[in-house]
């Protein structure tokens, strides 16, 4: 199995117009053959919305390499998901995320006792999007959370009530 992960922010008066346009663009990537799309908000403290608009994350999911590949091609040569792909991208003012490093891209493929499962043998690798410019995205550390103002600091993990 392989994961692909998108991390981006949306800014609060986009986010019903965020909405909407994930939900064709889900409805899009399940039809073209993706197993699985989920978007999750990050939310602060006490499960409060975060201040100056979200962070969200894209999840899809793919049976091995050569599944992801098959799906990059499908929409490539489909007019209707590219549409929608470069709407997104206006939406969230993608290029500008990218400058700043407030977008990020990874991949993430199942492990078994320790050895790294893939189509091919070979390790996954991130792998360049028609209109996206990989040198200019950053992993963000997942032990710290971003208020917007540039400073970060560590995320305050509550205890759970269950």
């Amino acid at each position: 199995m392989l994961l692909q992960t998108n991390s981006y922010v949306v800014p609060k008066d986009k986010r019903e117009e965020h909405v909407r346009l994930i939900r064709r663009i889900k409805q899009a990537m399940l039809r073209i053959g993706c197993e699985q799309f989920e978007i999750y908000e990050q939310v602060g403290a006490n499960w409060a919305a975060m201040k100056g608009g979200g962070r969200f994350i894209q999840i899809m999911k793919f049976r091995d390499r050569q599944h992801h590949h098959e799906i990059q091609e499908a929409e490539k040569n489909d007019p209707g998901v590219q549409q929608l792909i470069s709407k997104f991208m206006e939406l969230v003012d993608l290029p500008e995320q990218q400058t700043c490093g407030s977008f990020a891209m990874g991949y993430y493929s199942r492990i078994a006792g320790g050895a790294e499962v893939s189509s091919g043998g070979a390790p996954v690798t991130q792998q360049q999007v028609p209109g996206e410019d990989l040198g200019a995205v950053r992993e963000i550390e997942p032990e710290h959370e971003d208020n917007g103002s540039g400073n970060n600091k560590p995320v305050k993990h509550e205890e759970s009530e269950f």
